[in-house]
């Protein structure tokens, strides 16, 4: 892979795409890219501007900058990520924990600008089938972080309350013809749902919805809950909270990337703490679909 250019293959690895959907955004005028000699070729900077452009909430904080009193998150949408922040603040109203859910990738591409403090992450590399510390080596390799596994979680299909139109895997969301609500590109969800289409060979076009994005589970989760969708994908405690039914795809694991130089750092250990207490624990676990094996270790670390 170059340092300043992505091919069409290159550009939909990192992206986590395919090749055809690379030439669609291409053709929709959606992805910074340029013709020389009759190759596509994509700024790898302007692709990382649109990545993060492309999110809905943007991350502020002194660039380059340990945390001091204000911890930004940016990353991954997760609801035991809430929980984490919110009794953080609670023990220790000394520090400002906040979250900006732009998606795993765009939250990793913030971590290496500087421009947020800690980077939540799902991401499945796709030839090995890790999460993780496998994409961050492959396309972040300058990166020194340690990842702290927050939990493992069921990914899956959210449905109506009794399943009425029967969903029970990803073909039947062609095959049945529902309407579909999906997450925005980049996001570790987005990443898992193309993967498991690509498996199967199914073409993401034949799915009415595909294109409907959502920011978070929970809107995902509403959009079944109120009729807007037949189907959505998303966590297991989204699906719990409001009710509804679960088909499970997946079990993933849920980390944050944390520069090594700031691990130390007070504000980065109050928030362990947290995350290390049986409380914690068995707070998300009673919410549904959580793991807590590895919750609060260290599952990776580079310096």
């Amino acid at each position: 892979m170059t340092r300043e250019m992505f091919t069409t293959k290159e550009v939909a690895e990192y992206l986590s795409i395919n090749e055809k959907q690379v030439y669609r955004l291409i053709k929709e005028k959606k992805i910074p890219a340029t013709r020389i000699t009759g190759k596509w070729l994509f700024p790898k900077n302007l692709i990382e501007e649109w990545v993060v452009a492309s999110a809905r909430e943007s991350v502020t904080p002194s660039p380059h900058q340990d945390p001091g009193h204000q911890v930004v998150i940016a990353g991954s949408n997760d609801l035991a990520l809430e929980l984490l922040v919110k009794n953080a603040n609670l023990q220790n109203p000394d520090y400002t924990i906040s979250i900006s859910n732009v998606g795993s990738l765009a939250g990793l591409i913030a971590l290496e600008h500087g421009t947020c403090h800690v980077a939540a992450t799902h991401l499945l590399d796709q030839e090995t089938g890790e999460y993780n510390s496998s994409f961050i080596k492959k396309h972040f390799p300058e990166m020194k972080v340690v990842l702290l596994n927050v939990a493992h979680r069921e990914q899956g299909l959210i449905v109506k309350k009794g399943n009425p139109l029967t969903i029970k895997n990803l073909k039947h969301l062609a095959a049945k013809k529902v309407k579909f609500i999906n997450r925005q590109e980049g996001s570790g969800t987005r990443v898992l749902l193309d993967y498991g289409l690509r498996d199967l060979g199914i073409d993401s076009e034949s799915i009415e919805g595909y294109g409907r994005t959502a920011y978070t589970h929970m809107e995902v989760a509403l959009e079944v809950f109120s009729g807007g969708a037949d189907v959505g994908i998303g966590i297991m405690a989204a699906a719990r909270m409001l009710g509804l039914d679960f088909v499970p795809l997946a079990r993933e694991r849920f980390d944050l990337a944390i520069p090594t130089a700031s691990f130390s750092t007070d504000a980065v250990q109050a928030l362990c703490t947290v995350l290390r207490s049986d409380d914690f624990k068995s707070n998300i676990v009673e919410m549904g679909g959580y793991e807590v094996r590895d919750t609060g270790k260290v599952v990776y670390e580079r310096d």
